[in-house]
């Protein structure tokens, strides 16, 4: 339905002149409304230090150029999770020694709040303490502090998450192919103000979550440790080498003329599969595919469709590129709903993502999504994902789908995925360190929803108080 919001020329001088629809939407007057009906600062008020950096010709480095000791990390806003509470340091690249002397004003520093302002810039986080020391950060994201005695970092953050907070942040944004939000912009959005009291304890909410989130990524890192000393593939170095060779005899068997399904590493792997007990998924699981309802068939909202960008290892992820569809188009196609302990695997696209369902969820699967069915009892589920997603079957998928400029994983390949057996007790042991990640990952969303909740009520009791 569409929507009207009528402003004053007088008006357009308080908002540097944009004169955008989307700027003036409802929903954007009502919360610049209601927070500047109340205490509050801009922004830029209350920033000691804040920078975006324009780089020149900087470029990520191929893994045989890196100087692990000299090089530095270059952090870039896909490293940085949708809900800011986790930047993936293993996935950041490097650049250039030359880079870190040459940009200063780059280096992140622990504490600081990062804004993603070019691209989708939507994103927002504080640099924890894991994050390596010689990290630059891309110039699609803001780098701030803020002055003492004003608000804690852990307070902008949960603002800027809740819901008055993304809406003020989305209406900075200048609505080119290519999201932009200028300093100015940035600095003029109103913070809402509150008592000492309500400040600490949504402070404190935050900062818990964050030390969850951490405790939640060790949990899974020392439960795929474990895997891997136990596969004994700690003991292995897998090979690079720049020629290698294929008998025709093995062309055939495995229907494959490419030269990188023949690498020496995937030669490796398979030869210490056959040293430790398996079992091919195929034989442990029934596959059912998802469905594809066709472009068409999106809507701007309604019942979430589960394509494989919401797939991750950490559950379903959801943000502002969503797909949706009618209940109409959801009932017809209604028996490919997943549901609590359902396993989900994305075989197209981004491969080998797998994680298993711990509430229903109201959607549809999409065709790249298969729903695997565990047919043998002694296996737990959470094992079976955490060694899917683990490097002994990650390694495996990608040698499948090696050579192709769109990755797809032939649902025939994936039966063929060779799944490490081990006695019972470890099984137990590994997914039982799992189930403690995924358990300290939903305290680390639900303390976040505390924060969020309780700026918007504050918010919202003070606005009906005026």
């Amino acid at each position: 339905m569409a929507q009207i919001s009528k402003i004053r020329f007088s008006q357009l001088s308080e908002y540097f002149g944009r004169i955008d629809a989307e700027f003036y939407k409802p929903v954007s007057l009502f919360a610049d409304k209601i927070i500047k009906g109340q205490n509050y600062r801009s922004l830029g008020s209350i920033v000691s230090d804040g920078y975006r950096v324009v780089y020149e010709s900087t470029k990520i480095l191929k893994p045989e150029q890196v100087n692990l000791e000299n090089d530095a990390r270059f952090l870039q806003a896909t490293n940085i999770s949708n809900d800011g509470l986790w930047i993936d340091v293993e996935d950041i690249g490097y650049v250039s020694v030359k880079d870190w002397q040459r940009y200063p004003k780059g280096r992140i520093k622990i504490g600081e709040v990062l804004i993603e302002v070019k691209g989708q810039a939507e994103k927002v986080t504080i640099v924890q303490e894991y994050m390596p020391e010689r990290t630059l950060i891309t110039g699609s994201v803001f780098k701030l502090t803020l002055k003492p005695s004003t608000i804690s970092h852990e307070y902008l953050f949960a603002f800027f998450s809740s819901r008055f907070g993304k809406v003020l942040r989305d209406r900075t944004k200048v609505n080119t192919l290519i999201a932009y939000v200028s300093k100015p912009e940035l600095y003029r959005i109103p913070i809402p103000f509150f008592d000492n009291e309500a400040h600490t304890r949504i402070s404190n909410y935050v900062k818990d979550s964050f030390a969850k989130q951490k405790l939640s990524k060790d949990l899974y890192r020392q439960a795929t440790q474990l895997l891997d000393e136990v596969l004994g593939l700690n003991d292995i170095k897998f090979k690079k080498k720049k020629s290698y060779n294929a008998s025709f005899s093995e062309v055939i068997t495995n229907n494959r003329a490419d030269a990188d399904f023949f690498q020496t590493k995937y030669k490796q792997l398979a030869a210490h599969l056959d040293t430790i007990e398996t079992l091919y998924l195929g034989s442990i699981c029934q596959f059912k595919k998802g469905v594809e309802v066709g472009t068409a068939e999106y809507k701007d909202e309604g019942v979430l469709f589960i394509r494989v960008s919401n797939i991750t290892r950490d559950g379903i992820s959801t943000g502002n590129a969503d797909k949706f569809i009618s209940n109409q188009t959801y009932n017809k196609f209604v028996s490919f709903q997943p549901y609590a302990g359902d396993i989900l695997l994305t075989k197209d696209g981004t491969i080998g993502t797998c994680y298993v369902l711990d509430e229903d969820v109201q959607g549809i699967i999409s065709s790249g999504i298969l729903n695997l069915t565990l047919l043998n009892p002694d296996i737990p589920k959470e094992y079976l994902a955490l060694v899917i997603n683990s490097k002994i079957c990650q390694m495996q998928a990608q040698r499948d789908c090696s050579g192709a400029l769109i990755l797809h994983w032939k649902p025939e390949d994936v039966r063929k995925l060779r799944i490490p057996i081990l006695v019972p007790e470890l099984m137990e042991e590994i997914a039982e360190m799992a189930t403690n990640a995924k358990y300290a990952l939903r305290q680390s969303k639900a303390l976040l929803e505390q924060a969020k909740n309780e700026v918007e009520n504050l918010i919202e009791q003070e606005a009906n108080q005026s």
